[in-house]
């Protein structure tokens, strides 16, 4: 009985990380909110210092950046994370939690380009990892 009743508590406190991982998304910053004619000191307020930069000869500044990726919350991979728990008794958490960690850990390359006023031009951002 002892047995049973301790798998049971393992099951719901397993069941759910993954799906609440999912439904959570990240909050990495989002490059949405960034416009045209942003401060430079606005834009490394929301993703911090660049790795690199270099100026062109036009006077203008290219900045690369290595930021956390914004995730959006998807309910229907939560709704998927949910189903097989329920259906794999809680096991699916082995194979759901560490897709959902690498989800999450996953970085982007983003490039600005900055004119002479340090204003924003141009933003460039690479897919993050899937």
């Amino acid at each position: 009985m002892r047995i049973v009743l301790s798998c049971l508590i393992c099951i719901f406190v397993l069941s759910g990380c993954s799906a609440n991982m999912a439904a959570s998304g990240r909050s990495g910053p989002d490059f949405n909110q960034i416009r045209n004619e942003y401060s430079r000191t606005e834009v490394e307020r929301l993703v911090g210092l660049p790795l690199t930069e270099s100026k062109l000869e036009n006077g203008h500044t290219v900045a690369l950046y290595d930021v956390e990726a914004h995730i959006d919350p998807s309910i229907s991979r939560a709704a998927v994370h949910a189903f097989m728990d329920l259906a794999t008794a809680g096991v699916w958490e082995f194979v759901g939690g560490p897709i959902e960690v690498h989800r999450k850990s996953s970085r982007q390359k983003v490039t600005i380009n900055y004119n002479k006023d340090n204003r924003v031009v141009s933003i460039t951002k690479t897919k993050p990892a899937p």
